[in-house]
């Protein structure tokens, strides 16, 4: 039974502002990922993905939306890589809504997931995912539609599917379906309606052996 969410809530806001406050230009490319920075999240891949991007020209940023341990790690290999100065971290925040929306695409790079509710949420504020190839992430992203799936701890994919995501038009028509995907099979609503579906079917068999039983007893 999948995860729901309230799409009403989360729709996409105009992060315009903030983009700007963050120090973003609007040319830039941001690759956003929302998640509590732990060792089992992987973001340091996120930088060596960023390192790369803008190895290929591409005026790439990232934001870290959260926190954590890896913090020290993340800071360290990016001044590693000469990109100390191209990715923020936001901190946590009370509403990652339009922290997510100041986003061009959002990427995992865990090296676990079971059902990524971060990944719905992103969906739903119609930003393509780029996420790894783990847990239930096959049953929410179609590679190609709503975002792209990639081979845990594999880099050069990930940043393959991310340079993909640099195409403005591509990334628009892979968000607007990542919406509505989550519409039609992750909100609340949908989710209300897996459950009848299955409460009934349940309920279905009891009553059918309710109706032997009395037949049986009628005899």
């Amino acid at each position: 039974m999948y995860n729901g969410v309230d799409h009403e809530h989360w729709q996409p806001v105009d992060a315009t502002a903030l983009r700007r406050a963050l120090g973003f230009a609007e040319t830039d490319y941001v690759v956003g990922l929302s998640a509590v920075l732990r060792p089992e999240k992987n973001p340091v891949q996120l930088i060596d993905a960023l390192a790369r991007l803008r190895a290929m020209g591409l005026p790439a940023r990232a934001l870290f939306i959260g926190d954590g341990e890896e913090r020290g790690a993340v800071e360290s290999r990016a001044r590693a890589l000469g990109v100390a100065d191209r990715f923020v971290i936001s901190g946590f925040q009370e509403d990652v809504r339009p922290f997510i929306s100041a986003c061009d695409v959002v990427a995992l790079t865990s090296f676990t997931e079971a059902f990524s509710l971060a990944a719905i949420e992103a969906m739903a504020l119609g930003r393509p995912v780029v996420h790894p190839a783990v847990g239930g992430a096959a049953e929410m992203i179609h590679s190609g539609h709503e975002g792209w799936l990639f081979p845990v701890g594999d880099t050069a994919t990930l940043v393959e599917r991310l340079a993909a995501l640099a195409d403005p038009l591509a990334r628009t028509r892979m968000g607007e379906n990542a919406r509505a995907t989550v519409v039609a099979r992750f909100s609340e609503r949908a989710m209300v309606e897996r459950y009848e579906q299955l409460l009934a079917e349940l309920a279905t068999p009891r009553s059918k052996s309710a109706q032997l039983r009395n037949r049986a007893t009628a005899h």
